[in-house]
């Protein structure tokens, strides 16, 4: 015997609060990086840039004072040049003289008109000088420029470029730190939210359990004095039945169809009551489903014809398939009195069974009233009608759509409808073959 177990809708729940709340951690874990990194950046941007003004308007006797890079530390500027109209150098110091073609090849397009600043990556192959080694690796300069006049008053160039590759590196490791945290705060936020959300869902599941066990053991209770009422009518009419009046056989006809009403509906609530505590088992046998179609539409067919109704059945030769018999049987019932019930007289009503590969289907078809657009995403919600006072008349709880929904989910399918005003419904079943 198999069992089909209904989907634990507070573990889904759970599952969505988590991840929500893991990825408002991470969002503002994320978005302070991204302050520190900019203010990282801004504050080594005007650390650097100061420098760098302050060396381009160095002058010594009204002249650019041209620092000594090569003899003393100047804070890691990486070159200074002065650099006339035509083009040509004269004057600069360069850390690394050896570099001087690279360093020039790097700003020969560059004529400021004004102060600039600019960063510039530099390509340099690995080479000595007096003592000091340079990486074969590209270096990040900072770069500043502005015009400046000359000592024969003719107009030039300053430019002076500081090496931030430091600057770089610690941000690279600090991106790297960030990324550390991150992970251990992703796993940290992970578990905190899976905490916060169970704590959440507490007092949530315990006011759902309390309401489906009410409803459960209210609909138990209901039933008992329900079928007493429906027994006594009985023994009254079989008692009495010949004395009554025209009225009195009509209020004892409307209370037992009440009655029944009351019991269908009771009997529904107590089982969707018991299919959202998942205490409804489901016996899964391997069966043909042709004959047992057949029947089952042939039930239908004294009442089709009260309204003149044509009730037609396309199935074919055989369908050996997987399910719970009964369900099945309630789901075919609900899809078929449902039609049946919104189809007016001279209307039709097609049962069709179609097999295919991997899934087989059932489509009840109808040529009655139709659902409007703006009710069929609704259709399946409990106690929804779209017609409240034809469907109250049809002796409709809304809860049939429901059960057929649980019918189908349980089985691994789908239900959907098409549906057009005062020309019909298609209710489509699809089913996959159960193993």
């Amino acid at each position: 015997m198999n069992f089909l177990k209904k989907a634990d809708v507070f573990v889904q729940t759970e599952r969505k609060l988590t991840f929500t709340y893991s990825w408002l951690i991470i969002l503002f874990l994320v978005l302070f990086s991204i302050i520190v990194s900019v203010f990282f950046g801004g504050m080594a941007y005007r650390e650097n840039r100061q420098l760098i003004r302050t060396t381009l308007y160095a002058t010594e006797n009204g002249s650019p004072l041209i620092p000594d890079l090569v003899s003393s530390d100047h804070e890691d500027l990486y070159f200074y040049y002065l650099v006339n109209g035509s083009g040509n150098v004269v004057g600069g110091s360069e850390v690394f003289p050896l570099n001087n073609s690279i360093n020039l090849e790097m700003i020969e397009e560059w004529h400021p008109n004004k102060e600039e600043f600019r960063l510039k990556w530099l390509s340099v192959p690995h080479s000595h000088h007096e003592g000091k080694t340079l990486i074969d690796r590209d270096r990040l300069l900072f770069v500043g420029a502005r015009p400046a006049i000359l000592q024969d008053g003719k107009k030039g160039t300053i430019y002076v470029a500081k090496d931030v590759t430091f600057y770089l590196d610690v941000f690279q490791n600090l991106l790297i730190v960030f990324l550390c945290i991150l992970v251990i705060f992703f796993i940290a936020a992970v578990w905190l939210s899976l905490t916060m959300s169970k704590k959440a869902m507490i007092p949530i599941q315990r006011s759902y359990r309390q309401q489906q066990q009410f409803l459960a053991d209210a609909s138990h209770e209901l039933r008992t004095p329900l079928s007493i009422m429906n027994t006594s009518l009985d023994v009254i009419e079989l008692e009495n039945g010949k004395d009554f009046t025209s009225y009195t056989k009509e209020v004892i006809v409307d209370m037992k169809e009440e009655v029944g009403r009351m019991s269908r509906m009771v009997h529904h609530l107590l089982l969707l009551a018991r299919s959202d505590s998942g205490s409804v088992e489901f016996e899964i046998v391997a069966f043909d489903l042709v004959p047992r179609m057949r029947q089952w539409v042939q039930a239908f067919e004294a009442i089709a014809n009260q309204k003149e109704i044509v009730l037609n059945a396309h199935l074919p030769r055989e369908l050996s398939i997987k399910g719970d018999i009964e369900r099945m049987k309630q789901l075919v019932y609900i899809l078929l009195d449902n039609a049946i019930k919104y189809t007016p007289k001279h209307g039709n009503v097609d049962v069709i069974v179609d097999q295919q590969s991997k899934q087989w289907s059932l489509t009840i078809q109808d040529t009655g009233v139709g659902i409007p657009i703006e009710d069929r995403k609704r259709i399946f919600d409990r106690f929804y009608r779209v017609e409240k006072h034809r469907s109250r008349d049809e002796g409709s709880a809304g809860l049939g759509l429901s059960i057929a929904k649980w019918i189908v989910e349980a089985h691994h399918g789908s239900i959907e409808v098409e549906s057009v005003v005062n020309q019909g419904s298609t209710f489509t079943v699809k089913f996959t073959y159960l193993e």
